[in-house]
């Protein structure tokens, strides 16, 4: 395998990305640098259990997994996903093998003991995010409709409303830890919007739980479909709030975001129907106060989460210049 920029060597044939291993010794000491030291064993492991073909290391989601293109027996051009072996990958597994290659990449295998997905491959370097904003806002409804089955699963996955209700909890502590870093008008409105969000939904799906244009591909074989699922039950909701945020991104602190709002919430209203417009506007401020919390206590900046969230209450007036984040924290 050829080397690539941005990545530590650990072993002879793979690389594992340095982000990766200082996420893994971040949040799980010794025992995430354990398994970064064993990671090279594992691939191998995996090549050898399913007569693989190492191509190349894919610039996505380093962080949390490793991406490698692969090829399969036959010539068959495959994915082989490794992440860190807890409930996230079991979850995944059981999504993808629940929604069987339809809205999302398909599952050809799974050792999620070991973390690892063997998936389909679908255009790495061709997102939703290369669409202009009408056509991504039809093509990721249409994807996200499709991903909407009834949660029959053999592996539960977390309820949505319990993350609400552990927000319930963690907001007060955390503004207060943070010394009221904010308005408290903020605080209590997603507080409001969690006691609402906590309640279970008329109808539960299948959320893909992790939904914006980046997690949709390119894909010879059915046009565009999600990969990277974070996989929650609950009301559809929840994903049309990440969407709807995704779509805002490049709007915050912008004169011109209050009409951008509007515009995102009428177009994904008329491409999605029997949306619940008030639990969408919920789920998008509830996520962006505990997002402002997390950046505050890990950065001490969390303008572009609390511009959001002021964005969500006032539809009319000036906002604040400010730039977004990189990247998102991962909500726990």
């Amino acid at each position: 395998m050829p080397q690539l920029p941005g990545c530590a060597t650990v072993g002879w044939m793979f690389q594992v990305p340095a982000v990766l291993a200082e996420r893994a010794s971040k949040d799980r000491g010794a025992e995430g640098r354990n398994w970064i030291s064993q990671l090279p064993d594992i691939i191998a492991a995996a090549q050898h259990r399913w007569s693989l073909e190492l191509e190349a290391m894919l610039p996505l989601g380093q962080e949390l997994s490793v991406l490698i293109a692969v090829t399969m027996p036959g010539s068959q051009p495959a994915v082989l996903k490794a992440s860190y072996p807890n409930a996230r990958p079991r979850h995944e597994a059981a999504a993808l093998a629940r929604w069987a290659g339809h809205g999302a990449a398909a599952l050809l295998s799974a050792d999620p003991d070991r973390g690892l997905l063997l998936l389909e491959r679908l255009t790495a370097d061709r997102s939703l995010l290369a669409e202009d904003d009408t056509r991504a806002l039809l093509i990721a409804a249409h994807t996200l409709q499709q991903l909407w089955v009834p949660p029959h699963l053999a592996d539960s996955v977390p309820a949505a409303a319990d993350q609400a209700q552990r927000w319930m909890t963690l907001l007060p502590g955390r503004y207060r830890a943070l010394g009221s870093p904010f308005e408290p008008r903020l605080l209590h409105a997603a507080l409001a919007a969690s006691s609402d969000l906590a309640q279970k939904p008329r109808k539960s799906v299948l959320l893909h739980g992790d939904f914006h244009r980046g997690n949709v591909l390119a894909s010879v074989r059915a046009g565009w479909l999600a990969i990277d699922p974070c996989p929650l039950t609950g009301g559809a909701e929840f994903d049309v709030a990440d969407l709807a945020a995704d779509l805002l991104d490049d709007y915050i602190g912008q004169s011109a975001a209050p009409a951008r709002l509007k515009t995102a919430l009428s177009g994904l209203g008329q491409a999605i129907p029997l949306l619940n417009r008030q639990r969408v506007l919920h789920w998008m401020l509830a996520k962006r106060v505990i997002l402002a919390l997390n950046n505050l206590a890990a950065t001490g900046n969390g303008d572009w989460d609390l511009a959001f969230a002021r964005l969500l209450l006032n539809h009319e007036g000036d906002l604040p210049s400010v730039t977004p984040p990189a990247r998102y924290p991962i909500l726990k």
